[in-house]
């Protein structure tokens, strides 16, 4: 057998035993991971939605519930993504020494941590389908659309799970991951267009967002569940960060777990 193949049978094994212990908190992990997004779907898609009524994006003119409802699927995978990761693994390293008790198997701490941001971005994307799902149900959404937005859900999460192994990596205590997520995750989340237009903010802030990977993401998302005009720059930037975080976040961790 190739050293390939015995490499990802190591990472499914890990991402396996996370499943398994989400299997044995299923209703713990149902509230946690998909209470939220519902809420922010009722409060903003049906509740404000109602009062708004449509909006113009451009040359398309959509429900304010839809719209949202996309900016949700965005934010499901940002906040399960990041949040997993970042106090996932942190966690799993530092108090439960998870990660160095499957290094002395025969898996090694890279198969670990692919599996560690598989599994997250698993977790995370699975969110997002349900709540695609509801816009399917609903009339806001393609279902075309939504089955083409699947696998790149994943890809997001794998981005996402990225930046929170890297700050996982570079916590020097639980509670040091609440700056990162104040100063840049819950910014991210209110200003890269989940709720609004970018076209509604002032100029410098709308270049400031417009590198952020949230914001690329929704552009996509929105491209594909409610047809928007294909924004050829959001694939470049969303790229561009995966390959910054993906090596960069491994390469920290690693670091951590050996030192």
């Amino acid at each position: 057998m190739s050293r390939l193949m015995i490499s990802l049978g190591s990472i499914y094994l890990v991402w396996k035993r996370y499943a398994y212990v989400y299997r044995k908190n299923m209703a713990f992990a149902a509230i946690t991971t998909f209470v939220e997004p519902f809420l922010y779907l009722a409060s903003f898609g049906f509740g404000l939605g109602s009062v708004i009524g449509t909006i113009d994006v451009g040359e398309i003119q959509v429900s304010y519930r839809a719209f949202v409802l996309a900016g949700i699927v965005g934010q499901t995978i940002l906040f399960q993504s990041f949040f997993e990761a970042a106090y996932g693994s942190f966690v799993r390293m530092y108090y439960q020494k998870i990660f160095q008790a499957i290094a002395v198997t025969p898996v090694t701490i890279e198969e670990v941590l692919w599996g560690e941001i598989i599994w997250d971005s698993s977790r995370s994307s699975t969110s997002a389908v349900a709540v695609m799902l509801i816009g399917v149900a609903i009339g806001d959404f393609s279902i075309t659309g939504v089955l083409c937005a699947i696998p790149i859900c994943f890809i997001f999460g794998m981005i996402f799970a990225s930046l929170g192994l890297l700050v996982s990596a570079k916590s020097q205590s639980i509670d040091s991951i609440s700056y990162p997520q104040y100063l840049f995750i819950i910014p991210m989340f209110l200003f890269s267009g989940v709720f609004f237009p970018l076209t509604n903010l002032p100029s410098l802030i709308h270049k400031i967002i417009f590198i952020l990977p949230l914001t690329s993401v929704l552009s996509v998302l929105r491209t594909l569940v409610l047809g928007f005009t294909f924004e050829w720059w959001a694939p470049i930037i969303i790229g561009g960060w995966g390959i910054i975080l993906i090596p960069l976040a491994r390469k920290a961790m690693i670091k951590r777990l050996v030192a």
